[in-house]
């Protein structure tokens, strides 16, 4: 297989631990009901929203379309890039 095979097969890329909240970080794919794959940005129980800040995730089932529309991204590039521009502190984290 090529290195683009593989990436393309990939469903989790993990990134280190943030920096700023000293944490595992890592890119996951999340299949949706459509059959569509977008991902979020994980660490631990929390997700990045486009908000900008980390959000807990809950089961699926108790996952809304507006947490799924404000968690998930077309691709892990742009997950990638919004984390770096978004997340430049530690914020408190809290569970909802």
């Amino acid at each position: 297989m090529t290195k683009n095979e593989w990436l393309e097969r990939a469903t989790k890329f993990d990134l280190g631990k943030c920096i700023f909240y000293n944490r595992p970080i890592s890119i996951e794919s999340r299949y949706q009901i459509d059959g569509a794959r977008k991902w979020v940005l994980k660490m631990q129980e929390w997700v990045l929203s486009k908000s900008g800040d980390f959000v807990w995730e809950p089961i699926p089932s108790g996952r809304t379309n507006d947490f799924i529309e404000s968690t998930r991204f077309d691709s892990p590039d742009e997950c990638h890039s919004f984390w770096l521009s978004a997340v430049n502190e530690a914020k408190d984290l809290y569970v909802s």
